[in-house]
């Protein structure tokens, strides 16, 4: 199935997109390790070097590249589920952007069906919470309601595992 193709002006809008993210990533990678020297490396020039190859890539038309470029610098978020990067995403780029989203999926499914029945749910479940209560202001109503989740099923696996 071909996809379909982008007109001049799509393609310039998701290339300043694919360029905002891609610098958004860059500066939230490097934070306060701007300034890290390692015998010969220099953290804040590589970051440098990065975003002048990123600009180099919106200024050639290679949207491609920038989606790929995006997809490898996000993955150890999305992997670390760090669920503040995407809110900076948002807050720097001004972009309506969910990467992710199968994470909150997942959540809201075990949220719906009233009950945890994996490790992985528990893990998922687990993480929100603790994201939950690092938001401000605090949303006591979802964390009770998560925290009597996590316990029924701690409940349970402790029985299964002494029987």
């Amino acid at each position: 199935m071909k996809s379909a193709k982008l007109s001049k002006e799509e393609k310039t809008a998701e290339l300043k997109k694919y360029r905002d993210l891609v610098m958004a990533t860059l500066d939230y990678g490097v934070g306060d390790k701007a300034e890290i020297k390692i015998a010969d490396f220099d953290l804040s020039e590589h970051f440098r070097n990065l975003k002048t190859q990123a600009e180099e890539h919106f200024v050639k038309g290679r949207l491609t590249r920038l989606k790929q470029w995006f997809r490898d610098l996000a993955e150890m978020y999305v992997e670390t589920k760090d669920l503040r990067f995407n809110k900076y995403l948002q807050d720097k780029t001004g972009y309506d952007i969910d990467i992710f989203k199968t994470y909150f999926e997942r959540v809201e499914k075990v949220v719906a069906e009233g009950r945890i029945t994996t490790d992985n749910q528990f893990y998922d479940i687990q993480l929100m919470v603790d994201q939950l209560c690092q938001t401000d202001p605090v949303d006591d109503k979802n964390i009770a309601v998560l925290n009597k989740l996590l316990s029924y099923y701690e409940q349970k696996k402790s029985r299964r595992i002494k029987n």
